[in-house]
């Protein structure tokens, strides 16, 4: 924590993190209509249909990155100092400016990277963004929110105080943009960033599961640079002594995917939400995805509350309808599912298993999901080892843990035979005979 003379510090309770401190420019965007939206948008979707405690929303989650994104810059400037100086040209007199800069530029990426979260976080994501001319997702949106609401003029009425203007927290936020620090970038969104580190905790403990618990404390006492090893400029690493702290945290990340968020009642409303916002979408604007970032004013419109309000009104028990499946929490039903990592034979005998399904039970509708996550992002987006000898070397090289995580791809068939207990044994049974 830095303690600047002219502002005001406030404290907020974080259930992770304890007591987080904002600096009155950052209370100021908390307070936006844009940012208080986020409480409005579950962390997980409908995960609290099967976690009951999961709850949480975008708001905390946010918090908690901010605070983990200024603590991470501190720890990496303090070992860092004298060759981060060096790259202002003019040596050590400015180092305090620099530091107070990324300081602040950081925190406030970690608040803002999840502004433009569209309802229930990543359900229907895939489906419900605009994908011509290029595929959209939630990130489309956070540099125009910043951009075109408040925030920007509240960050820079602070930027003499701060060192950090909205740019820098734009060119942060945007991945198309490059930013000075990029290390900076990196914290904020990466295999490595403190987006996961938080996120991790945060749905493990509201969830009531231990999965995705790791040692952050020590992980982020132990980043550092590589001293322009890999690009010139630099990037991200991590010392020999965090390694064991850095392969907790991917292995929290894998069994958090396949035991939570993987978790079959929860795919199986994602696939409920999804097809239940299309068809709203649609009502209201003659096609199934959200406004385009150019408007804003309709698209922050849409909210987790919208969507249930909208469920609720059209609910219909007699028509068993998708609203009724929302509110009553009648969802579809996995009928087969495989391993976590199957085969590719399996893979493509399952795509003609839910074509076989179709043929025989006429009347029945089925959904085929997969639930991917690719590690190989872990091995491409490669981070240094940094020894005590400063020599450097490849975490995906070394790493015996990440070269052991394969990935995800469980697929299930789901089917609308919930609320017939007969016709659900019969699929079962031909899904089960069929993959033999």
């Amino acid at each position: 924590m830095i303690d600047i003379d002219g502002l005001v510090k406030h404290e907020f309770r974080d259930p992770v993190h304890g007591f987080i401190t904002l600096y009155e420019h950052e209370r100021r965007v908390v307070d936006t209509a844009e940012f208080q939206r986020l409480r409005r948008i579950h962390q997980l979707g409908l995960q609290s249909y099967c976690y009951h405690g999961a709850e949480h929303s975008r708001f905390g989650h946010s918090l908690g990155v901010m605070h983990l994104a200024g603590e991470a810059v501190l720890r990496i400037f303090e070992k860092n100092r004298q060759d981060l100086a060096k790259r202002l040209g003019d040596g050590m007199g400015n180092a305090d400016a620099l530091r107070k800069r990324l300081y602040f530029a950081a925190r406030l990426a970690g608040l803002l990277h999840d502004i433009g979260h569209a309802p229930f976080s990543h359900s229907g994501e895939g489906e419900l963004f605009q994908q011509q001319p290029k595929r959209l997702g939630h990130e489309d949106y956070s540099v125009p929110i910043i951009l075109n609401s408040g925030i920007a003029s509240i960050i820079d009425q602070y930027s003499d105080i701060t060192g950090a203007p909205s740019q820098d927290i734009v060119d942060i936020v945007d991945k198309g943009r490059l930013y000075d620090f990029p290390f900076v970038k990196s914290l904020i969104a990466s295999p490595w960033d403190v987006d996961k580190m938080d996120y991790l905790l945060r749905d493990s403990m509201y969830c009531g599961v231990e999965y995705g618990i790791h040692d952050r404390r020590r992980l982020i006492d132990t980043l550092t640079l590589d001293g322009g090893y890999q690009s010139g400029s630099p990037e991200l690493a991590i010392q020999a002594d965090g390694v064991h702290a850095l392969e907790a945290l991917l292995l929290a990340r894998y069994f958090m995917f396949t035991q939570v968020y993987f978790h079959d009642v929860r795919r199986a409303f994602d696939i409920i939400l999804a097809e239940f916002t299309g068809d709203c979408l649609e009502e209201e604007y003659g096609k199934r995805t959200y406004p385009p970032p150019d408007s804003l004013k309709e698209y922050l419109r849409w909210d987790d509350n919208l969507v249930l309000t909208k469920a609720n009104e059209k609910a219909d028990e007699a028509k068993k309808n998708l609203a009724w499946r929302i509110i009553e929490r009648r969802h579809y039903k996995a009928i087969y599912e495989t391993l976590p990592h199957p085969s590719t034979v399996v893979q493509k005998r399952i795509e003609q298993l839910k074509h076989e399904c179709e043929s025989k039970f006429g009347d029945v509708d089925f959904w085929l999901d997969r639930a991917v996550d690719h590690p190989e992002k872990f091995k491409r987006e490669d981070i240094v080892i940094v020894g005590c000898d400063a020599s450097q070397k490849s975490f995906a090289h070394e790493s015996t843990v990440l070269r052991g995580l394969e990935e995800i791809g469980q697929c299930r068939i789901y089917a609308n035979v919930r609320e017939d207990a007969g016709l659900a044994r019969k699929a079962e049974d031909f899904c089960c005979k069929f993959m033999r």
